[in-house]
């Protein structure tokens, strides 16, 4: 069975967090195709992997396309539409920080409208507080910094899916199928599944770290929550030195989506498909990186 591992991470090179410079924030006229298409291309052959990229400066200046709208599930990467939608509505006093909601693990299946059950021990801030209340600042919290289903899905409850949807088409997303639910095994069985591709997700990303969705302070929230999420993260190619060599492992599809505000700032999510050693995944997502930001 293949094993599905994903990291999303912020990298802020030389900067703390904060707004991209006007110079940065500016989108020019022409994207022009990245010169290091066959620098790319080249890892890409060599690795013997199946891999997309999609890449984008974040001036708008440069873009790489490969293979980009192949969908993959990503759980982490189809929260982020709810939460801008919540932000969204915050900003414009729809709803408020300190609203609260009622915390519960039950959730009506949106395949055949059967109840379904998130274990709440899993999630280690929602785990005392079903039967209670939760503001939407706590759950919005839970939701990307936990990777929770639980919050994630009473968020969902309160927004509505067609808004959310609305979300992701205003952001350019429209390779995002957006299913509704979360830990929803019985629609997941039916292929009614929550999916993205590269480009999508390179395209919300972009247009979040842009400033270009919601006001500058509510993006610097946003980019801030994903920079410092409780999954693994940090520089592309990077993993502990004490990890053991991985043996006979399954294939892995290592989704790896990358935010660089530096001297050279670019949003790049990369696909590999095929692989048995993440850590050979994880170099050759590194080695795409630093041949597009040579480029720019």
């Amino acid at each position: 069975m293949r094993a599905a591992r994903h990291i999303l991470c912020v990298v802020l090179l030389g900067l703390a967090l904060c707004c991209p410079s006007r110079t940065q924030n500016a989108q020019t006229s022409t994207i022009h195709e990245s010169s290091a298409r066959p620098a790319v291309e080249k890892l890409i052959q060599q690795s013997g992997a199946d891999v997309s990229v999609a890449f984008r400066s974040l001036d708008g200046a440069q873009e790489l396309l490969i293979e980009a709208d192949k969908p993959f599930e990503d759980s982490l990467a189809m929260k982020i539409p709810v939460m801008v939608e919540l932000y969204a509505e915050v900003e414009a006093r729809e709803l408020r920080w300190s609203d609260s909601l009622p915390v519960h693990a039950s959730f009506r299946s949106i395949a055949d409208g059967s109840t379904y059950h998130i274990d709440p021990s899993k999630d280690r801030d929602l785990s005392r507080s079903v039967g209670r209340t939760m503001t939407l600042r706590r759950l919005c919290d839970a939701m990307i910094a936990d990777d929770s289903d639980l919050a994630a899905n009473l968020l969902v409850e309160k927004l509505g899916v067609d808004r959310i949807r609305q979300r992701i088409h205003a952001m350019g997303g429209d390779g995002m199928e957006f299913a509704g639910s979360f830990g929803d095994s019985e629609a997941a069985a039916k292929g009614l599944k929550n999916l993205t591709s590269a480009r999508a997700l390179m395209v919300v990303l972009w247009a979040l770290a842009g400033n270009r969705v919601v006001g500058a302070d509510a993006s610097m929230q946003m980019m801030g929550l994903i920079a410092h999420s409780g999954l693994q993260g940090g520089v592309p190619g990077v993993t502990p030195a004490q990890a053991p060599a991985p043996r006979r492992m399954p294939s892995v599809d290592h989704h790896d989506a990358t935010v660089i505000i530096g001297a050279r700032s670019f949003v790049l999510v990369t696909d590999v498909r095929g692989v048995t050693d993440p850590r050979a995944s994880s170099a050759l997502v590194a080695q795409i990186a630093h041949a597009l930001s040579a480029a720019m």
